[in-house]
């Protein structure tokens, strides 16, 4: 064996080779290869290359596993079985994991006196190869070899012949590389971020996400709204250090857990806790930051927790901005087993919220506090705006001065009074009546009914919706219609559906309509093949505002 460096390698029984090819018509080559074919392809048809000009038998690339400190076979020619069972040669062990070791030209003589550990190679009866390394930018990311199955000395023009072909491999990988990252991380960060809001009425959400660069330098910033089992709403905005696929993959992976551990009913302090443990469990080697909101609509408050998260921007009615610095525990991923503090606050109608990442207030060279009081600023004068969102307000008051060099997520969030009419759309779905409930109580509240009206009305409303979802529609996915006004001293709900009534079940259910008859002081019940109108009245009782 012969460990080529600056030296010429000489052979013992050197055989012709023929000339070099032109290093201009292999560019063409690798280049027309990465943009009619897949990778393999692409490499399968170097390979061929590489076969003729060297006059051998064999040819292969081996890509690096870094995770798992292994070569794996990618592409071949005369050695196709390397690929299909999926040949791995640990780094620095064999033929192949020296060169990948070492950095550096390798040549074997005579497999027969050589240590490898690949066995395709002495079942093909390979007698001579020559492998280099696959490097972009110093670093190795894989090995090119070529085998012959007579007993031959590879020459040093052979060598660089082959090295000139592993750096045009090297520019397809890399591309092709880039390009399979680019695709993934833009997926998921797509698919990760919601595509619309949740639809409650008195809240109005908004959000703006922007990206300081595109593919593989696209972040884990994220944001993400929904409503828990209790009624009340979800608010989450993180960040998780570094960028590319990694980051988004830790990213999709605390967005799906905190999810699940917020829906399972876990409380805030709990479910980042939780998440926490989980990240450093995972051994990802990575940092985030998170802020976990909940609002109560109903109560008209805001519970939240921060894992080294920055402040959050409070607007309230009159339009004064203040900065709330979240009761602070570490990054997740720090330090394991640590427990979260939470903080809860008043949160009533004409409030403003916003929640953002850090490149929305970070500039190169100057504190963070100054990039905090320029969006306090903006905040303030985009809640006297009028036209757009309140987040797309936002980012017009700090455009030209913040240069927005680092990915960017920002979620605002506002509560607004229901005012004498409300009009809900609905999924026919049975988790939807507790925010029902909820609704309907803050709106009953907000037009004066008293603790016993709003209770009666608020178990009517249930029991005609729940009959909506079950007997209008069964198992079909479908919507339904909730209309809630106040007319004089008499409140007037509408449930309106389009789906078929079906006649009470013989299992004891179907009191419904007993119910509804006995809590409100009339009730109108309209079916027929375009659907199923219930129609409450309730006159307030004497005192109701």
């Amino acid at each position: 064996m012969k460990q080529v460096g600056s030296a010429p390698v000489q052979g013992s029984e050197a055989t012709g080779s023929r000339p070099a090819g032109d290093a201009d018509e292999l560019q063409d080559l690798a280049d027309m290869e990465l943009v009619y074919r897949s990778l393999e392809d692409a490499l399968s048809g170097l390979l061929e290359w590489v076969r003729s000009e060297l006059a051998v038998d064999t040819a292969a690339v081996l890509l690096l596993d870094e995770d798992r400190g292994v070569l794996v076979a990618r592409a071949a020619r005369g050695l196709e079985e390397e690929v299909r069972e999926g040949v791995q040669v640990p780094l620095a062990r064999g033929f192949a994991g020296r060169v990948a070791a070492q950095a550096r030209p390798i040549v074997l003589d005579d497999l027969k006196t050589a240590d490898v550990v690949n066995p395709i190679l002495r079942q093909k009866g390979i007698r001579s190869m020559v492998g280099v390394p696959v490097h972009v930018e110093g670093r190795v990311i894989g090995v090119m070899h070529v085998g012959s199955l007579v007993k031959r000395a590879f020459a040093e023009e052979d060598i660089a012949r082959l090295q000139l072909a592993a750096d045009r491999a090297a520019v397809m990988i890399d591309a092709a590389r880039l390009a399979e990252q680019r695709s993934v991380t833009e997926v998921m960060q797509r698919t990760l971020l919601p595509d619309e809001f949740p639809r409650v009425p008195g809240l109005r959400l908004s959000a703006k996400y922007l990206a300081a660069g595109s593919g593989i330098k696209v972040g884990g910033d994220w944001y993400d709204v929904f409503e828990l089992p209790n009624g009340r709403m979800a608010l989450v905005i993180g960040d998780v250090v570094g960028r590319g696929v990694t980051a988004a993959a830790v990213m999709a992976e605390a967005r799906t857990a905190l999810r699940a551990y917020l829906i399972e009913g876990h409380g805030l302090r709990e479910a980042i806790s939780l998440l926490n443990d989980l990240l450093i469990s995972l051994g990802r080697n990575r940092a985030a930051t998170v802020a976990i909101l909940e609002l109560d609509l109903e109560l008209g408050e805001i519970d939240a927790v921060s894992a080294g998260h920055l402040p959050a921007v409070l607007v309230d009615g009159s339009g004064s901005a203040t900065l709330w610095h979240l009761p602070q525990g570490p990054p997740l991923g720090i330090a394991y087993g640590h427990r979260y503090e939470g903080e809860r606050r008043r949160f009533g109608a004409d409030d403003a919220l916003l929640l953002f990442t850090d490149g929305l207030v970070e500039v190169r060279g100057e504190v963070i506090d100054e990039g905090l009081e320029r969006l306090r600023g903006a905040a303030e004068a985009a809640a006297t705006g009028e036209y757009g969102s309140l987040a797309d307000r936002v980012c017009w008051a700090l455009a030209g001065k913040t240069a927005f060099e680092d990915d960017m997520a920002l979620l605002a969030v506002e509560s607004m009074p229901l005012g004498p009419v409300v009009e809900i759309t609905l999924e026919a779905e049975p988790g939807v009546l507790v925010g029902l409930r909820r609704t309907l109580g803050r709106w009953l509240a907000d037009v004066g009914a008293g603790e016993n009206d709003l209770f009666d009305i608020a178990l009517a409303t249930s029991e005609a919706a729940a009959n909506a979802i079950e007997h209008a529609y069964g198992a079909r996915r479908a919507t339904f219609e909730v209309r809630c006004e106040r007319r004089g001293e008499e409140v007037r709900v509408t449930v309106r559906d389009e789906g078929r009534w079906r006649a009470s079940r013989s299992n004891g259910r179907g009191r419904g309509l007993a119910i509804m008859q006995g809590l409100m002081d009339s009730v109108e019940l309209d079916h027929d093949e375009h659907g199923t109108t219930v129609t409450l009245v309730r006159h307030l009782d004497a005192g109701s505002a």
